[in-house]
């Protein structure tokens, strides 16, 4: 049972809930792991639509009963076991892939939610095989260096710009848990063809594991209109020829390396 974050700083837009769902969506029909997501990202809907449609009348929440806020209730009064997540979720696959978010959330109400993340986190480690988070934040907020401290894995994500590259690479140092062997890097909306592609930067970055998600009209569209689940499905065995190829095959191989990494990090241990 692990941890992996998808992290990166608002900075720059990288595909990061793209990414992640992607993954965390072929991981549950290629290798049948049981899997939660969690956004802890203020009223972003970004998670949510790469799997349902979304209501259009909405207004903001007072009681938060359901989604993140219920399970903090649960939390809060001692009411909790690692299965009780359950009945705070969306299921997209039975047994297998759940998401658990919040939307419509007052301020003041978020703010109090980020306290929970960490404990959400380390609860649901204890009953799902992986559990993705999507954070976001700076790495001076408290909550953001909880979180990353219950990761196992962290998977930075950012864009080709080098700036943004060498900024994240130089954070590793100034942060106790940034420090471990316990990073890969993806790069969103990738293009092979940069002169900053996965394999110039370890060799000029002395980076080991970094990969790449390029863009894919057909996936990204899929990930607005709620349809990602149905793309992987009917895309996961394409042929190499095919246009969808290109991205499913990064999806694979990023999600094969996540899966290897977390095996080796559990050696060290």
């Amino acid at each position: 049972m692990s941890v992996i974050t998808f992290y990166g700083s608002d900075e720059n837009e990288t595909a990061q809930t793209t990414s992640m769902a992607g993954i965390a969506t072929y991981l549950s029909i290629e290798q049948n792991y049981k899997i939660l997501l969690i956004n802890t990202k203020q009223n972003d809907t970004s998670l949510e639509e790469c799997f349902w449609e979304q209501s259009k009348n909405l207004r903001q929440r007072i009681d938060l009963e359901t989604g993140i806020g219920g399970l903090i209730k649960a939390i809060a009064s001692n009411k909790t076991s690692p299965e009780i997540i359950t009945n705070y979720t969306r299921t997209i696959f039975k047994e297998r892939l759940e998401v658990l978010t919040d939307n419509n959330v007052p301020k003041e109400s978020y703010e109090k939610q980020k306290e929970y993340f960490a404990s959400i986190i380390k609860l649901a480690n204890r009953y799902y095989d992986l559990v993705f988070v999507d954070l976001e934040g700076s790495l001076e907020e408290k909550y953001v260096q909880e979180v990353l401290r219950e990761t196992n894995l962290i998977i930075a994500n950012t864009s080709q710009r080098i700036k943004y590259i060498k900024k994240f690479l130089s954070q590793r140092n100034k942060y106790e848990f940034l420090k471990n062997d316990n990073i890969i890097y993806l790069l969103g909306k990738y293009d092979k063809y940069s002169k900053y592609n996965a394999k110039n930067l370890q060799r000029s970055e002395k980076i080991h594991d970094v990969y790449g998600i390029p863009y894919n009209t057909l996936f990204f569209e899929a990930c607005n209109e709620g349809n990602l689940a149905d793309f992987i499905i009917n895309y996961r065995k394409v042929r190499q020829n095919s246009v969808q190829a290109p991205i499913i095959e990064a999806i694979d191989e990023t999600g094969e390396r996540i899966i290897s990494k977390l095996k080796e990090l559990q050696m060290q241990v």
